[in-house]
């Protein structure tokens, strides 16, 4: 467990910001070494694009984040199994999600640990159909690593700094691709999915938001004209810009909320580019706006605009 003060464990900020791009850059192989491996490159580009991506946001952007140095978002992946003669796979995944912040010590505080079991079926293949669907289950854990009172002494005030948050998930939906005819070459990638929050710390209940709904839309922006105004290039050469869109809706019963509530909103828009200079890895930036996902911090409505490097979004 990383404990509030950074300092009484060996951790320096710099040790922990060089622990941070070690594990991040190394989820980075890990993906590209699977990918590579395997034998079907339409449907393993298809689940890849749908992969939240291992992320690294600096600071603390423009909105009402309190001041951060980094915000981490380490998702390596191991696929068991995919190839041309098998439409199933499994996948692990232990995600952590870390904040380091900008005040005496540099403290991380309860770090979100998110563990992931998926099982994934494809049932159109790319390369005979020209598109891609896929059905999919997950189960994740979501917790803190604490085990403190939820609440501070006076009853009502959440114990954000060593409280017990703990969820267990399940999620099910569907995700396809299919081909851009405005761009040649360019996919447009879907999915539609909901999660049901199947167990949890019983001082959630009614403060969390058990169901959740999600659209998610993914595709490429040809911005060649526009950057062809500005500098001499091959009128064959595409310049592309990655967008991806996420809609969310928390269903299902909350305390003193509406049922038509913008609290219960949850949007997600991210511009990435991938410089020639790197290998994988995209700069980017985000607007974020929605119930703050950090685990016991949830009781806030996050409205932030960020920037950072991601290994593929």
């Amino acid at each position: 467990m990383i404990n509030e003060n950074i300092k009484t464990i060996g951790f320096s900020k710099w040790n922990l910001w060089f622990m941070v791009f070690v594990i991040y850059f190394y989820s980075i192989e890990t993906a590209n070494a699977q990918i590579v491996a395997k034998d079907s490159p339409g449907a393993i580009t298809t689940f890849n694009n749908f992969r939240e991506p291992s992320a690294i946001f600096i600071g603390s952007g423009l909105g009402n984040m309190e001041p951060l140095i980094f915000e981490g978002d380490l998702i390596p992946y191991f696929m068991l199994s995919i190839n041309k003669n098998v439409r199933w796979g499994v996948e692990l995944s232990p995600r952590i999600i870390m904040r380091m912040y900008n005040t005496d010590s540099y403290p991380v505080r309860t770090p979100s640990f998110m563990p992931r079991f998926t099982f994934f079926y494809q049932l159109i293949d790319n390369e005979n159909k020209k598109r891609d669907l896929f059905t999919y289950f997950s189960l994740f854990h979501h917790s803190n690593g604490q085990d403190g009172n939820f609440y501070l002494a006076d009853g009502h005030t959440i114990n954000t700094k060593s409280g017990n948050f703990s969820a267990n998930w399940l999620e099910a939906g569907a995700f396809f691709s299919r081909p851009d005819q405005t761009i040649s070459g360019n996919i447009n990638y879907f999915k539609l999915y909901a999660a049901y929050d199947i167990s949890q710390e019983e001082n959630l209940d009614g403060v969390y938001g058990r169901l959740r709904l999600f659209g998610d839309f993914k595709n490429n922006l040809n911005v060649s004209n526009i950057i062809n105004v500005f500098r001499k290039a091959d009128k064959y050469s595409k310049v592309l810009i990655n967008q991806s869109l996420k809609l969310g809706w928390i269903a299902g019963y909350l305390t003193n909320t509406k049922e038509l509530d913008k609290k219960r909103l949850i949007f997600q828009y991210t511009l990435s580019y991938e410089p020639l200079f790197m290998n994988n890895v995209n700069l980017f930036v985000q607007y974020y706006y929605g119930q703050d996902y950090y685990n016991i911090y949830f009781n806030r409505t996050l409205n932030v605009i960020r920037f950072g490097i991601a290994s593929k979004i």
